[in-house]
């Protein structure tokens, strides 16, 4: 049976041997110091999204304009992207009364890149939210609304992820592409 000092020797080394396969894959992280590539950045910056329609809309419109350019509007927008959001709302929990306690809202949004009118990137994605009824009407509205602010910001994360790693894989590709040597024909 291994000794308890030769476990904990092995869990060092695992642990080492992880960081650095971590370190040597390239990877770099979405947030944080280190995050912000200045091509990716200014690719970010350069996206003008279509209005969409609705209050969730609106509210989802307005997060990614904060996400893909914080410090104000972008000069000539390279980037067009159209997103549609789909709301579905039910009620999942019925008291003994017969009254809905709990409400389930669904977003589910959608999303296309164009670079003039070549589609360069899109996906979809869902995320649900629930909140109770109370018996103030109120709290019931103010609930309901606070699902929708939360809903547009995490929508608007996602997006931008997703869309800032499709600018970095592009930035990673074109790198590589000029540090090649170039071949003599």
């Amino acid at each position: 049976m291994p000794r308890r000092a030769d476990r904990s020797r092995v869990g060092v080394v695992a642990a080492a041997f992880l960081l650095l396969a971590l370190a040597g894959c390239g990877f770099r992280p979405l947030y944080g110091t280190h995050s912000s590539d200045p091509h990716v950045t200014s690719d970010l910056s350069s996206i003008y999204i279509r209005p969409l329609p609705d209050r969730e809309g609106q509210l989802v419109h307005n997060a990614l304009l904060v996400r893909f350019n914080p410090k104000g509007e972008a000069g000539g927008a390279r980037f067009q992207m159209d997103v549609n959001i789909g709301l579905n709302e039910g009620q999942v929990a019925v008291g003994r009364d017969g009254t809905a306690t709990r409400a389930l809202v669904t977003y589910s949004a959608a999303y296309t890149l164009f670079e003039g009118n070549i589609a360069l990137t899109s996906g979809q994605f869902a995320r649900i939210y629930s909140y109770d009824y109370v018996p103030q009407q109120y709290s019931d509205v103010s609930a309901r609304a606070d699902v929708g602010r939360r809903a547009a910001e995490e929508i608007a994360d996602e997006i931008r992820n997703r869309i800032a790693t499709y600018f970095s894989a592009g930035a990673k590709a074109r790198a590589a592409a000029q540090a090649a040597p170039a071949t003599q024909n």
